[in-house]
């Protein structure tokens, strides 16, 4: 009765797995299906918010010049545009959500991950201006030649990225098969009365098999920093246009101030979709997980998709840089 109990129990919590499996693959198809269809739309949306803004930033700029007190006014639109360029198309938060939603992570990381590429891509922005400005005096050309191949390598990454992850959530899925196959073997070949127990390293001090959570806190860090770089290589064009528009009116410092800003704002949104991401992939993994054996394999499998992801999106930027747009607007 009460093994009858338990193997009805297992098929009622299968059951439930293949229908949010399905619910989520399902929604998944989805979102990308739309993405793809409304990415110019999406594109030139943002890219036309985008000139306004900038538009207002450089009128701010000028005005600070001979009043002062629109330094306060260039300051929160500075961290405004920050929180709301976030909440458009942006290769960062791609890159953050895709991962964060397919992969073993932890909130602690993950908002130290996002603030400091939010950061980085301020940094890189005022490095790249100030050399090119102080040092080989360029123009606005040469500087959004110089940005456009700076975004072109961080689209790269963002693709090669997700070519590491997928492979390595196959070859993970590997070990981890020959690792329960190994053990099932095991059990038919010891099945005799004489008891001793083999967990992974067979007693003999080192392991035949690395279990999924060991390689991921291996390859975890390795990963932040990844992601850290393909996001941060990227420089925040509103970062650029308040830097030239600053230098033009001999105001160079609040131009850096800016952008360190802008850098508070991104961070702050792309930190609170890391955080709801994060909650929302608890929620489906709690739901999908009805047994050892599926819920030892679900990360992987979420993870194979997220690096595909990645890379389907880096070659949907690339492939959007066609459209000849100026990352400096």
């Amino acid at each position: 009765m009460e093994h009858h109990h338990s193997e009805q129990h297992s098929h009622t919590n299968k059951e439930n797995y293949w229908l949010g499996a399905t619910l989520v693959a399902t929604f998944l198809i989805i979102v990308g299906y739309l993405l793809w269809n409304n990415w110019p739309t999406l594109m030139l949306s943002t890219i036309k918010w985008q000139r306004e803004i900038n538009g207002q930033l450089s009128d701010l700029l000028y005005d600070a010049k001979e009043n002062p007190a629109a330094i306060y006014s260039l300051a929160g639109l500075s961290f405004l545009y920050g929180v709301f360029h976030s909440l458009g198309p942006g290769h960062g938060k791609m890159i953050v959500t895709t991962y964060l939603a397919t992969n073993p992570a932890k909130v602690k990381a993950s908002l130290i991950m996002t603030v400091i590429s939010a950061f980085l891509q301020a940094f890189v922005a005022i490095v790249l201006v100030t050399v090119l400005l102080v040092f080989f005096n360029s123009s606005m050309r040469e500087i959004n030649s110089a940005a456009d191949r700076f975004i072109t390598l961080s689209f790269v990454a963002m693709l090669l990225l997700g070519v590491i992850v997928a492979y390595r959530a196959l070859k993970q899925s590997w070990q981890l098969y020959k690792q329960k196959k190994h053990k099932h073997d095991h059990s038919h070949s010891h099945s005799h009365s004489h008891s001793h127990s083999h967990s992974s390293d067979c007693g003999c001090g080192h392991k035949h098999f690395a279990d999924a959570d060991s390689i991921n806190q291996a390859t975890n860090m390795r990963e932040y920093i990844a992601i850290i770089a393909s996001i941060g290589i990227r420089p925040c064009t509103g970062a650029i246009l308040a830097l030239l528009f600053a230098n033009m009116v001999d105001m160079y410092w609040l131009g850096v101030v800016s952008a360190l800003l802008m850098a508070v704002g991104t961070a702050l949104t792309t930190s609170t979709i890391a955080t709801m991401t994060l909650s929302g992939k608890k929620l489906v993994t709690k739901y999908l997980a009805y047994s050892d054996h599926q819920h030892s394999f679900t990360p992987l499998v979420f993870k194979l998709f997220g690096g595909l992801l990645l890379t389907g999106l880096g070659l949907l930027l690339l492939n959007s840089q066609s459209y000849g747009m100026s990352p400096v607007l």
